[in-house]
C-alpha cells in the first residue's frame, strides 16, 4: 500500500534543522505559524536584553543616590550661617585679648590711685626715696610687676592683631563654601562632552570641563562663595546668564547657566549673598549651576575650596 504524500511531508518537516537553534510554533486548526532563531541571533537578543536591564538598574540606582544627595538650599544656608558664627566667635576671642588687657590696665591704674592718690598715674616715674624713709610696700611691688606683665601682654596683643588682620581679610575674600545646594553631576577636568560642537575645548567627543556642575531644581538660590566685587553680571556666550566675581588679585569665581540674576556689575557682595537662581540658560542640557574658581585667570578645581571653611573649623575646635 502506498503511503499518502501528506504523511511523507509531515515526516520530512519533523526532521531537525541544523542551522536553527530555537523554534516557536503556534498551531491553529487551519494554519500553523513557525518562528525559528539561530544560535547567534538568540545570544545577541539575550545579551541586548541583559544590557538594557543592567543600564536601567544602574540608572535607577544612580537616580536614587542623587536624590538622596540633594539637600535643600535652606539647610545649606543654615550650615553656612552656623560656620560663619563659629568663625566670628573664634576671631572675636582672639581679638578680645586686647580689650581684656585694656580693662586690666584700667584696674591697675585705679589700684595705683588708691595706693597713692597724689600720683597722677602709674606711668610716672617713682619719686626717689629719702634716707630713712620706709621702702615701698609689698603691694606696690606687686603692682609694678603686674604693670610690667601687662605691658608685655599689650605688645603681644598688638602684634597678634597686626598679624591677624591681613589673614582675616584674606580669608573673607577666599572662596570657602558651596555656591548652592544639590548634587555633583559633572566634575572638573576631561570628560565626554555633552555637545559635539559646543564644548569648551573645541569639536570632538572629549572636552575640558573648566568647573563643576551642581544640579538641583530650577530656581534654587545661588550664593557668593566669598566677599568680592561683581565684575560682570549678564549674558555670556555659552554660559548663559552668568555672574563673575573678583575676590582678590588672584581669585575669581564664575556662576553660569542661571535663570535670573539678582546682582549687577560693580556691586560689592559678601559671602552668602544671593546672586541669582539656578537655571539652564546658555549651552546646558539640564538645570544646573556651572561653578568655576579661577586663579590668576586659569580655572582650577573648585572642590577643595568648597570644603575649605568646614576643614578650617574642624582644626580650630
Amino acid at each position: 500500500m502506498i503511503r499518502p504524500p501528506t504523511q511523507r511531508r509531515a515526516l520530512r518537516l519533523s526532521r531537525p534543522d541544523q542551522e536553527q537553534f530555537f523554534t516557536v510554533m503556534v498551531v491553529f486548526s487551519h494554519r500553523t505559524f513557525r518562528w525559528s532563531m539561530a544560535r547567534k541571533t538568540l545570544v545577541r537578543a539575550v545579551s541586548t536584553v541583559l544590557g538594557v536591564w543592567a543600564v536601567a538598574m544602574i540608572g535607577s540606582a544612580y537616580g536614587f543616590w542623587a536624590t538622596k544627595k540633594i539637600m535643600s538650599f535652606s539647610h545649606l544656608q543654615r550650615e553656612t550661617t552656623e560656620q560663619e558664627r563659629q568663625l566670628r566667635e573664634s576671631l572675636n576671642q582672639a581679638q578680645g585679648l586686647e580689650g581684656e588687657i585694656l580693662t586690666l590696665r584700667k584696674q591697675v591704674t585705679d589700684l595705683f590711685t588708691l595706693l597713692n592718690p597724689r600720683a597722677p598715674g602709674p606711668d610716672l616715674p617713682t619719686p626717689p626715696v629719702k634716707e630713712g624713709a620706709t621702702q615701698p610696700s609689698a603691694n606696690s611691688a606687686k603692682v609694678s610687676r603686674l604693670r610690667e606683665e601687662l605691658e608685655r601682654s599689650s605688645v603681644q596683643a598688638k602684634l597678634i592683631r597686626a598679624r591677624m588682620e591681613p589673614l582675616v581679610l584674606r580669608w573673607n575674600h577666599t572662596p570657602s563654601i558651596p555656591p548652592t545646594a544639590g548634587y555633583l553631576s559633572s566634575g572638573f577636568g576631561i570628560r565626554i562632552s555633552p555637545f559635539s560642537r559646543a564644548n569648551e575645548a573645541g569639536d570632538g567627543l572629549l572636552g575640558y570641563h573648566s568647573g563643576l556642575d551642581i544640579s538641583n531644581a530650577e530656581g534654587t538660590p545661588i550664593q557668593a562663595a566669598a566677599d568680592g566685587l561683581v565684575e560682570s553680571a549678564g549674558w555670556m556666550t555659552g554660559y548663559g546668564w552668568t555672574v563673575l566675581i573678583r575676590h582678590s588679585s588672584e581669585l575669581e569665581t564664575l556662576y553660569a547657566h542661571c535663570s535670573h540674576l539678582d546682582v549687577k556689575a560693580g556691586q560689592k557682595v559678601q559671602r552668602g549673598d544671593i546672586l541669582g537662581a539656578m537655571g539652564r540658560s546658555g549651552n546646558a542640557t539640564g538645570v544646573h549651576l556651572h561653578y568655576e574658581v579661577r586663579r590668576n585667570g586659569r580655572p582650577t578645581n573648585p572642590q577643595p575650596y568648597m570644603r575649605l571653611q568646614r576643614e578650617w573649623l574642624s582644626l580650630i575646635r
